[in-house]
């Protein structure tokens, strides 16, 4: 009995060490769609052609023959968005699937055949954390086209690393 009673008081030993602890906080990136993309107002005509909005000067520019569509007034511009996000935060921005633009009251559609971005797909913000991201497209505009009001969606989508 005097051996167990000497192995409960043997003293205790303890030690202590130190660990940092650290946590890193990122500013969320947000993107802010602040323009459609606005392939402007055009006159169907008996052959087929597409429309073309240009990312970096919102200028339109149609191809196809002379009975092809026609563009009228100045309606037209890219998309801009605005993203945020830490000061030269590298991203790569990527797109969805390209849209179908459907005739409202149905009877109609028209498919951008293509989505341009006014610069690379990998870049980075500025130093004040800000992406002036704009997207032209091009859209095929069938012969005898239905008049009236298309309209559709894209996806825009920001990665940050």
């Amino acid at each position: 009995m005097a051996i167990g009673l000497g192995l409960l008081s043997a003293p205790a030993f303890a030690g202590t060490q130190q660990s940092d602890v650290n946590a890193n906080v990122l500013q969320p990136l947000q993107i802010i769609n602040t323009s459609d993309l606005r392939f402007g107002t055009i006159l169907r005509g008996t052959s087929a052609g597409t429309v073309v909005v240009n990312p970096n000067t919102d200028a339109r520019t149609r191809t196809g023959p002379a009975t092809g569509p026609t563009l009228v007034g100045n309606d037209g511009g890219a998309a801009q968005f605005l993203t945020y996000g830490g000061p030269l935060q590298y991203v790569q921005v990527n797109r969805g699937p390209l849209p179908v633009l459907t005739r409202q009251g149905g009877g109609g559609t028209m498919n951008v055949t293509g989505l341009t971005l006014n610069g690379p797909v990998f870049r980075y913000l500025s130093s004040a954390g800000i992406l002036d991201l704009r997207v032209g497209g091009t859209l095929a505009v069938g012969a005898n086209q239905p008049s009236g009001r298309y309209s559709g969606t894209f996806d825009i989508i920001v990665t940050y690393y």
